[in-house]
């Protein structure tokens, strides 16, 4: 805790150093900030011991491109509350017809890092035509074709020499569709068994680079998230997605996902097994 001598030091010396840094004299500082030269004079005075009001403070930091909190000594960085708040979390809007779009750039831009995700429904790259004409026939915005042409992609990207891509979803995902629940009501017993088969043959032939991991929904719930290395960490809400890029936002999705991995059903080395397992038992 500072105490008042200390604070007006420090002010004095922000204060100066910022003048410094902006190339400003006392009297186009005064000019800048609408307050009197012999103000800005009486601040940069060691034998000044007061702090200036608080509009006088503001009126400072924004002729000098600085925060009022750094000015007083309250903070480190020289940036306002908004700047930091802008920096920390971006949306980015997106339609059905470009929400792989961001993804598939992120992904790009991240070979080489470690990649987490929990999908919305099954991972993208591993539906076969059948579950993607379904589930975009009556999509706004991306017919099955733009669908198959974002999964193309996708997996290209999983096959990357470098991917190293870790996924997590909950099993009762995979049973909606062994079950033909909801949205899966009108798949035939053989496109369920194909899908299955399908995902079973990108786990073998993907394994280690890319594993999925399989946990219980009735113990833990995530919305869908990707986590890119250290650098990004995305929250999808279907109109855009949140975009976090410091370091405690990154690192708190990071554990939540590691989360669901530590307390999984079923392993990614077992996934592969699990699912041709299941697809024996559908009756054709």
């Amino acid at each position: 805790m500072l105490t008042k001598s200390e604070r007006c030091t420090l002010f004095r010396e922000r204060l100066s150093a910022s003048m410094l840094k902006r190339e400003l004299n006392r009297t186009s500082l005064a000019e800048l900030a609408g307050v009197d030269r012999s103000t800005i004079s009486a601040l940069l005075s060691e034998h000044h011991v007061r702090l200036p009001s608080g509009h006088v403070v503001a009126d400072l930091a924004a002729a000098l491109g600085v925060s009022t909190d750094w000015l007083l000594g309250l903070a480190n960085s020289t940036r306002s509350p908004g700047e930091i708040l802008k920096e920390s979390l971006e949306v980015a809007p997106t339609s059905p017809a470009y929400a792989d779009d961001h993804i598939e750039r992120w992904l790009r831009e991240s070979v080489g890092a470690k990649i987490r995700g929990v999908p919305t429904t099954l991972p993208e790259f591993m539906k076969t035509q059948a579950v993607l004409e379904l589930e975009f026939a009556s999509y706004a915005g991306k017919t099955p074709q733009q669908a198959r042409a974002h999964q193309d992609e996708r997996l290209r990207l999983n096959r990357m020499v470098g991917m190293d891509y870790e996924l997590a979803m909950p099993m009762q995902a995979v049973y909606d569709v062994v079950n033909r629940s909801g949205l899966w009501s009108q798949l035939s017993a053989g496109q369920v068994k194909d899908q299955l088969v399908l995902m079973a043959d990108l786990c073998e032939e993907l394994y280690p680079s890319t594993r999925l991991h399989l946990f219980d929904a009735a113990k833990h719930y995530s919305a869908p998230i990707v986590v890119f290395g250290q650098r990004r960490a995305v929250i999808y809400v279907g109109s855009a997605y949140f975009v976090f890029n410091t370091r405690e936002h990154v690192e708190a999705l990071t554990r939540h996902f590691d989360q669901l991995v530590r307390d999984a059903s079923v392993l990614s080395h077992e996934v592969a097994q699990w699912l041709r397992d299941l697809a024996r038992g559908v009756q054709l």
